[in-house]
């Protein structure tokens, strides 16, 4: 991360592709530098992560939907109104880095060049950008479905009006895609530590991470195609993921203006405080007694902590105002560090699947570890086997009991990290049972996002036809793993 300071100029002039605009720019750049540095690149596409976990404090929507935030100064995208989701700018930034940076590993007149070999192995150079692209792949796709992939970024050859593939077919393309990647990487050689802001060239950790994703994608293949994720899934487990607060991944701010928190930005040096940890949240902490709820929040002036219920009308808002509980400190320091995926979560994914016997493990031995990794997170360690010790959260019951504590569990342990993850296992598991507030009128929270029109006006056709095969682009369309009713 010392090296941040003094790329913040350079990264910008690294982006392979800078301009914006639809599916149709995306494959060309007219702007190509002769000689790209894939160092620069590689740090670009990486500072493109922490948007998985906050989206943006106008708009969070990722937090937003699985109702870990409320609004607090008005009431407008908790209404569900505004649900497309622009993704241009990932195909002309770290996607289009990323695959220049793999051609450039690939190409023997250029994989020798020093503006390449400064990232380190070509091997690991491959192996850690198809990693991070499958990443953002996984999460476009959960978000929208169908999605411009195996054409896209083929501007070179010529095609600047990509097809859209379904939903199967990317799935199954990552897992081969990051398999491959897991056997490329090799610990033996080198990732620059000054340019892989994410792991400081820790080859293990990334391959911890490959190997997680691929659990996180198999788990949601369970109603829709269960031997399929059987397979991926005790693939992947057994090439281990996280297991330890140290692998996780997370994106590290500076205490300085160029690459500071967005939340710091937004409380502090604006003033907006536009969020707070909503209601639906800070009650079900409450209700558990679970000890978090002083990491994840700061009372009101009463020593209370009273959250804004989620999607409230705005003639209700101001008898909130001045009485909600707010974020703990920890979330909105200059340089608080912004957790994407935690080993929480994986271990709580690996206890459902072992739950479903798709891997041969003890589903409450990793529930607890997973709920154990979440308290050692924010250093609550000691408190652990009393809560786990509550009957409520003990792992007894049926197997669809015990299935909803496991995500219930996730659920809490994974605010303020990926959204759109809670937001999946909301959309498969319905854990919690959540609901639009009275401020809106939808009828539900939205299965997935909606195309942002300059991202495909300009290859109009293969939008039609992936409409016309995925159904209407509204969010009320459910993307192909999602298929168990919502309650």
């Amino acid at each position: 991360m010392n090296k941040i300071k003094s790329l913040t100029c350079a990264l910008t002039c690294a982006i392979t592709l800078s301009g914006c605009g639809d599916f149709g720019d995306t494959n060309i750049d007219p702007n190509n530098p002769s000689q790209p540095n894939a160092s620069f690149m590689f740090t670009y596409a990486c500072k493109t992560m922490p948007n998985f976990t906050l989206t943006g404090t106008y708009n969070p929507w990722n937090q937003l939907y699985p109702q870990y935030l409320s609004e607090r100064k008005t009431i407008q995208h908790s209404t569900f109104l505004q649900s497309n989701y622009g993704i241009g700018t990932f195909y002309t930034e770290p996607l289009r880095n990323l695959e220049t940076i793999i051609k450039l590993n690939t190409d023997e007149t250029t994989r020798n060049e020093s503006y390449v070999v400064s990232l380190g192995s070509s091997e690991n150079q491959i192996a850690a950008c198809r990693t991070l692209r499958a990443f953002i792949y996984m999460h476009l796709t959960d978000a929208l479905g169908m999605l411009p992939y195996s054409e896209a970024l083929k501007g070179d050859d010529g095609n600047f009006t990509p097809k859209y593939d379904t939903q199967e077919f990317i799935y199954t393309d990552l897992d081969k895609e990051l398999a491959e990647a897991y056997s490329q990487f090799n610990e033996n050689g080198t990732l620059s530590k000054d340019y892989d802001i994410l792991y400081n060239g820790n080859i293990s950790y990334w391959k911890k991470l490959n190997a997680s994703i691929r659990m996180m994608m198999a788990i949601k293949l369970s109603d829709v195609a269960p031997d399929t994720g059987k397979e991926r899934f005790s693939r992947a487990y057994t090439d281990g993921g996280m297991t330890d607060n140290t692998e996780r991944l997370e994106y590290k701010y500076l205490a300085e203006s160029a690459n500071e928190n967005p939340l710091y930005n937004n409380i502090v040096v604006q003033g907006r405080e536009d969020f707070a940890p909503s209601k639906t949240l800070l009650d079900q902490l409450i209700a558990y007694k679970d000890p978090r709820l002083e990491a994840y929040a700061d009372p009101n002036s009463e020593g209370e902590y009273e959250g804004i219920p989620f999607g409230i009308t705005i003639s209700e808002l101001p008898n909130y105002t001045n009485t909600t509980a707010i974020f703990d400190e920890r979330y909105y320091k200059q340089n608080s560090p912004m957790v994407i995926i935690s080993p929480s979560h994986i271990l709580l994914i690996q206890a459902e699947a072992a739950l479903r016997g798709w891997i041969s493990a003890d589903a409450e031995k990793l529930y607890q570890k997973g709920i154990a990794a979440s308290f050692d997170q924010y250093g609550l360690s000691d408190k652990t086997d009393e809560y786990i010790a509550q009957p409520q959260i003990a792992f007894t019951g049926s197997t669809s009991e015990k299935i909803e504590k496991i995500a219930m569990q996730r659920w809490l342990a994974n605010f303020m990290q990926d959204g759109f993850e809670a937001w999946s296992d909301w959309r498969r598991l319905n854990v919690p049972k959540l609901k639009p507030g009275p401020g809106s009128t939808a009828l539900h929270i939205p299965y997935r996002k909606v195309y942002d029109t300059p991202d495909f006006n300009s290859n109009k056709d293969n939008y039609d036809i992936a409409i016309a095969l995925q159904g209407p682009d509204t969010d009320d369309t459910r993307v192909w793993w999602d298929v168990a009713p919502n309650n």
